[in-house]
């Protein structure tokens, strides 16, 4: 009898060893990344061009401007020191972002220069009180006003010299007025020491008197001379020998008899 072999046997199919067949659809596209502003064609075509330039003028005359006002406001070496701190904060300041840049976010380059542009112009901004012109005093008096002692004279140009004649007058402290005769025209009378309130007197008409007045607050030697260029190198100015105690402006009005209010912030 013959044996059917028995290791043959139908393999049926194992469904779940089937490999399942992926989508035919394509995959579907990443969002694209927003471009920054400033990055668009036309903003950097025709935009950054015009803003840079503006941006850069306006910095500069802020920096100028803060600048000018610390100097105005410091004395002595206090606006060298401070102004060289603040150029190189700049210096440095765009060192360091220029060097970090390319690590920062956009957000935080904007906010770190903004912050660093803010505290440099503060330091004008906090002085812009300083360099403010204060209220002053009178810058010269008129020559209306009376004075307790008798008038000094001085003539100009006698004989048509470059000088002034006497060259060394007296005054006591206080008011003085000064009668100065043209004896040739085309010259001035002033006084060196802005601290004796002279107005310059302008002799243009020979053979007229000029007055003015001038305070003389203590006791010292007071130059004179002509402003118009080279007179008074070529000996055109004296001097005014003060004597008595020293004396404020108010105190030498009232003494000398001159209302309340003749001179405005004395």
């Amino acid at each position: 009898m013959t044996n059917t072999p028995t290791d043959e046997r139908e393999v049926e199919p194992d469904d779940a060893a089937t490999p399942v067949p992926a989508s035919s659809a394509p995959p579907a596209p990443p969002a694209p990344e927003p471009v920054p502003f400033w990055q668009r064609p036309l903003v950097e075509r025709f935009l950054v061009p015009l803003v840079l330039p503006v941006a850069a003028v306006v910095g500069l005359v802020a920096y100028v401007l803060n600048i000018s006002r610390i100097f105005l406001s410091g004395h002595g070496h206090i606006p060298v020191i401070v102004g060289t701190v603040i150029t190189v904060m700049i210096l440095l300041g765009a060192t360091l972002l220029s060097a970090g840049s390319d690590r920062l976010r956009g957000s935080a380059v904007t906010l770190v220069g903004a912050a660093f542009i803010l505290s440099i112009m503060s330091a004008g901004w906090l002085v812009v009180g300083s360099s403010q012109p204060k209220e002053t005093g009178p810058s010269t008096l008129p020559e209306t006003l009376k004075v307790s002692q008798p008038p000094i004279p001085v003539t100009a140009a006698p004989g048509g010299r470059l000088a002034f004649a006497p060259n060394q007058l007296n005054a006591k402290t206080g008011l003085a007025k000064i009668d100065v005769t043209v004896a040739g025209a085309g010259h001035t009378f002033t006084m060196q020491d802005s601290s004796t309130l002279f107005k310059q007197l302008d002799l243009n008409a020979a053979g007229t008197q000029v007055t003015g007045i001038g305070f003389f607050e203590k006791p010292g030697n007071y130059t004179f001379y002509c402003s118009i260029p080279g007179h008074e190198a070529q000996g055109m100015k004296g001097t005014i020998t003060v004597t008595g105690p020293p004396v404020t402006l108010a105190k030498a009005l009232t003494d000398a008899g001159n209302p309340p209010g003749a001179v405005p912030g004395a």
